[in-house]
């Protein structure tokens, strides 16, 4: 076995079946040695090596489990760099590969082309990173790197191997000393506590609610997860970002913050106790719309990442904890109690009057698309405003289904990339969400999709304008714009050329009287520029008082519930 086919073999112990990347001189042997596995592992040709981590992100981020991107020395894995640090801060698993020849230490700013050692610069923003010399240490630095990336707060790993070893044979004494991967150990005693201390708040609180982030995804089994939020019994919230995760529940009353659902905000501003899961209560402290909340509400934070507890949030009793463990013991005790119903209905109020409130164009033709498809989809958003007119169509119509956010890093036109990869992870048909500016970011990947006929169905929000940029030039130079607009600099193309050029089907208007076409398909819904994103947040207003402004006898009446 050569040391290129060890790395494939202990990848697939590690459940990877899929990797990403586009092929070069020094990692040849590797991507071979993927070749000569498949089914069990299968390389995958993108058109650009960012697209191949992002879509080893999307496998990561849809499938739970380790992603791999590989590329070539110098401008190709410098091309992954972005996506390693869109790794980091989403926290996903992923192996970034490379391989270099060059071993010689001179003071020359180079030897070889193509060559750079990106194991310092990268560091900051991945969980490890190494260079690997020599046979003997191969084992354990694989091994560190694959374990590190799926413990803890998972995250990106990025691994440098010497070209001349791939080819080499390893040793049967060396593949003995790589070590078994370490099992979970479920924490009893102190999930034990907290469930104690959880129960006690939750009996003196008048009006509790439940506060779900993304990283309740950690949690392996999502039924153990809605189960214990049917028991605990008080209202639910969520990160746009976790809006998926139990919005079939009747317990579940949207997603907070500066563009969420304005009777969430509502019911946040209301509550006495904030039972945050998985959520890094992410708003500024020193903000004055949602500081207000911590002040006056108890706040019980459960989180993986003991470091997220340095933010010092008034109110707040913090537990550093795997919710996966912490799930499973809950799944072991009787831990039901007597629901607010009182509560319950004051939510359900606020819902019922806001509900229909910041429904715009894009949102409408959104919400007629989702009410189309079939229950169950990936859908994979891209950044910009078409993520948040989504997010609010996703609300109102409640489909079930995996939905995935570029959230912290915010990475324009990642979604193509993410989409194949969460294809991959999941074997579903999935629906990528685009705006007409992201999605000439990196619109090489439609090669990809057209050549394998893979089910990505492409939603293109067409408003000929970079909207979410126009807003912030608006607020800041008033009606000054600049390279946002056709008159200034921003321009599309013809998106029906391009589908046809690529060999997938072209949709301008969906047909109401029948079901979707088979994918893929690229669907162009096209809408005159809006006034704004809504809802929107103004600086310094409380979090429930949203842009644009409601009837002040509306809001003083919700205010008083």
């Amino acid at each position: 076995m050569t040391v290129a086919e060890y790395i494939v073999d202990e990848l697939i112990k590690y459940d990877v079946m899929d990797a990403f990347g586009v092929p070069g001189g020094v990692i040849l042997r590797i991507l071979y040695a993927m070749q000569l596995r498949i089914p069990e592992m299968t390389p995958h040709l993108n058109y650009h090596e960012q697209m191949a981590g992002f879509a080893a992100c999307g496998y990561a981020q849809a499938g739970n489990r380790l992603g791999v991107a590989y590329a070539t020395r110098g401008p190709g894995i410098t091309n992954m760099i972005t996506c390693m640090a869109e790794a980091y801060q989403e926290s996903l698993p992923v192996l970034f590969m490379t391989a270099y020849h060059n071993v010689n230490k001179n003071e020359a700013r180079f030897e070889y082309s193509q060559e750079v050692d990106l194991t310092e610069s990268v560091s900051k923003f991945t969980k490890y990173a190494a260079r690997i010399a020599s046979m003997e240490e191969l084992p354990s630095i694989l091994q560190q790197a694959c374990s590190s990336a799926l413990t803890g707060r998972k995250g990106p790993v990025f691994l440098d191997f010497y070209a001349a070893l791939l080819g080499k044979n390893i040793t049967p004494i060396l593949k003995r000393k790589l070590l078994t991967q370490q099992c979970m150990n479920i924490n009893f005693g102190e999930s034990e506590n907290i469930v104690k201390y959880i129960q006690k708040k939750v009996r003196d609180a008048k009006r509790p609610v439940i506060l779900i982030g993304d990283g309740v995804r950690q949690v392996k089994n999502n039924t153990l997860f809605k189960n214990l939020i049917s028991l605990i019994g008080v209202p639910v919230l969520s990160s746009r970002a976790a809006q998926d995760l139990c919005n079939q529940s009747e317990l579940y009353f949207g997603y907070i913050g500066s563009h969420g659902t304005r009777y969430s905000n509502f019911i946040m501003s209301k509550s006495d106790l904030i039972i945050a899961l998985g959520n890094r209560l992410a708003f500024p402290l020193g903000s004055e719309s949602f500081l207000q909340i911590a002040n006056h509400a108890d706040i019980i934070r459960l989180d993986i990442d003991k470091k997220e507890f340095t933010r010092k949030i008034p109110n707040t009793v913090n537990f550093c904890i795997d919710l996966n463990s912490f799930v499973s013991y809950c799944a072991t005790v009787q831990i039901a109690l007597e629901r607010k119903e009182a509560w319950i209905e004051v939510c359900n109020e606020l819902k019922s009057r806001l509900e229909d409130c910041d429904i715009t164009m894009p949102v409408k033709k959104l919400i007629q698309y989702l009410q189309k498809e079939k229950a169950g989809r990936t859908y994979v958003c891209d950044v910009g405003n078409n993520e948040f007119w989504f997010a609010r169509a996703f609300e109102k119509v409640r489909k079930s289904g995996v939905l995935l956010y570029s959230k912290s890093y915010g990475t324009l036109g990642a979604a193509l990339g993410r989409a194949i990869g969460a294809y991959y992870a999941s074997k579903k048909e999935v629906v990528c969400i685009m705006g007409d500016q992201g999605f000439q970011y990196n619109i090489q990947e439609l090669q990809y999709i057209g050549y394998w006929k893979i089910p990505v169905k492409i939603i293109v929000l067409n408003n000929a304008c970079s909207e979410m940029i126009l807003d912030h030039e608006r607020i800041l130079f008033g009606d000054v714009f600049l390279h946002v607009t056709e008159k200034t600099g921003y321009g599309t193309p013809d998106f029906k050329s391009i589908a046809q050029a690529y060999n997938i089907p072209y949709i301008k208007e969906l047909d109401t009287e029948n079901e979707l076409p088979a994918a893929p398909f690229i669907y162009e819904c096209y809408y005159h520029r809006e006034k704004g994103l809504v809802p929107y947040l103004p600086k310094g207003n409380v979090c429930q008082n949203m842009a644009p402004i409601i009837d002040q006898k509306l809001y003083c009446y919700l205010q008083n519930l």
